[in-house]
């Protein structure tokens, strides 16, 4: 049976929204994966270098991740060319940053795995904003109304908000802009190089940025004495939580989404990703970190609504008179 353009575009939205949810599960995994990374490497190097060894980490993370992705995905290498060089370079700026931003914060006492999710998920209200600003265009209202609720859900998971926030909260925050920037920046570049081609120039670009940023960070030098590496890398939590996050929540997840993402509106994909702190929550009370409570399956229901509202709440196709 032959589909007619509308169904088409209906199944290619559908097939994007479940690759997406994949994302976010692999995502919501990274933030304990993360934590027990870098605790490890705090054992090694001291707990005083929170910003080399959140650096120091992505960086090994995306060095296997860019090793890998020709071995997985071979039309990443047969892709390249100087359009996929150009956007992947651009897109590894705001994911970089993101990720630095997001590990650092990570990295402080007082932001545990759920709540860096929460926080991250708030480029919800970021992305809708940033393409107000620089596209010139609204949302649709069902996308809207998703903000809305997201924002409700991602706030109060963890019970009514109170109190001021530290510098790892205000981090995770800034995170969240500038991954919204790197949706929009996503959204625009895989429409013109391909998604694999950029995936790989991607993570190529961002194991500069976070070598640069390991050697500038306080201590970041003596991170890379042989001693102290030989004595990081023959801990197994630091080597597993590294290829988990390189194999799952990088390669897969990043080609995943540069594939599919260019299917929904950015606002709309956003707020997709509005998952992720479910699964982080879902993820830390099997791993023994959280408990369940009215709270979390409050937060958890305003976030379901926002899919659905952004996934119904859509303007029909106005249809053509004979």
């Amino acid at each position: 049976m032959t589909r007619t353009p509308i169904q088409q575009a209906k199944r290619t939205r559908r097939i994007a929204t479940a690759s997406l949810m994949s994302v976010c599960l692999f995502w919501g995994a990274t933030f304990l994966w993360m934590e027990q990374g870098t605790d490890a490497l705090q054992e090694v190097y001291g707990n005083d270098r929170h910003a080399g060894v959140g650096a120091f980490f992505l960086l090994w993370r995306f060095v296997i991740a860019a090793a890998l992705t020709p071995l997985i995905i071979p039309r990443s290498v047969r892709r390249l060319d100087r359009a996929s060089w150009k956007w992947g370079f651009w897109l590894s700026i705001p994911f970089a940053l993101g990720f630095l931003l997001q590990i650092f914060g990570l990295a402080q006492a007082d932001v545990p795995p759920s709540q860096s999710a929460f926080l991250t998920s708030l480029y919800v209200v970021a992305t809708p904003i940033l393409a107000a600003l620089f596209l010139r265009r609204l949302p649709p209202k069902g996308v809207m109304l998703g903000v809305m609720l997201a924002v409700i859900g991602a706030a109060y998971m963890k019970g009514p908000p109170h109190g001021g926030l530290s510098i790892g909260a205000w981090s995770t925050i800034g995170c969240a802009v500038v991954f919204g920037v790197h949706i929009l920046l996503t959204d625009h570049a895989t429409k013109r190089a391909d998604p694999m081609a950029i995936t790989l120039v991607m993570f190529l670009c961002s194991i500069a940025w976070t070598l640069l940023a390991t050697l500038i960070a306080p201590g970041g030098v003596a991170m890379f004495e042989p001693a102290l590496m030989a004595q990081a890398f023959s801990d197994w939590t630091f080597i597993g939580t590294e290829l988990a996050c390189a194999v799952f929540a990088t390669v897969i997840a990043v080609s995943v989404l540069n594939r599919w993402q260019k299917e929904l509106a950015p606002s709309r994909a956003a707020i997709v990703y509005t998952a992720e702190p479910v699964f982080a929550a879902v993820i830390s009370i099997i791993a023994g970190r959280d408990t369940v409570n009215g709270w979390l399956a409050f937060g958890a229901t305003m976030i379901l609504l926002a899919n659905l509202s952004a996934e119904f709440l859509r303007k029909r196709p106005k249809v053509a008179s004979a």
